[in-house]
């Protein structure tokens, strides 16, 4: 079973997602959260095996989450979920290993959880 944590400041969008992978029975969410702040320790305490995580947050805190998640889990895989394309080169060149656009498609997110289970 694949734990997960799910940051997304829209809070319907967070507990859509959290069903929706719920309801494959591969993954068990470990934690969310909407707010960025005081997140990556939340995250490294808890220890999931991929972050769900949308970009869509005040300022670059996406990235920066990401990014700072990355140094202290170097072994946790990112799933961007988000409403834009505009950040798909970063997260390629930040090894992410899936961006799936909003709204969320069961069909698209059982890719993004082959992906997962490919690069475990």
């Amino acid at each position: 079973m694949i734990k997960a944590f799910l940051l997304d400041m829209n809070q319907k969008d967070l507990y859509k997602l959290s069903s929706m992978l719920q309801h494959t029975g591969k993954v068990n969410v470990i934690g969310m959260s909407a707010y960025p702040e005081n997140v990556v320790d939340k995250i490294v305490l808890l220890q999931p095996d991929v972050l769900f995580l949308d970009l869509q947050l005040p300022g670059q805190q996406g990235m920066v989450v990401a990014e700072r998640v990355k140094k202290k889990l170097p072994d946790i895989q990112i799933v961007i979920v988000t409403e834009s394309k505009q950040h798909a080169l970063w997260a390629f060149d930040q090894d992410i290993v899936d961006y799936v656009l909003k709204p969320l498609e069961e069909v698209r997110l059982g890719q993004s959880l082959e992906r997962l289970h490919k690069g475990s």
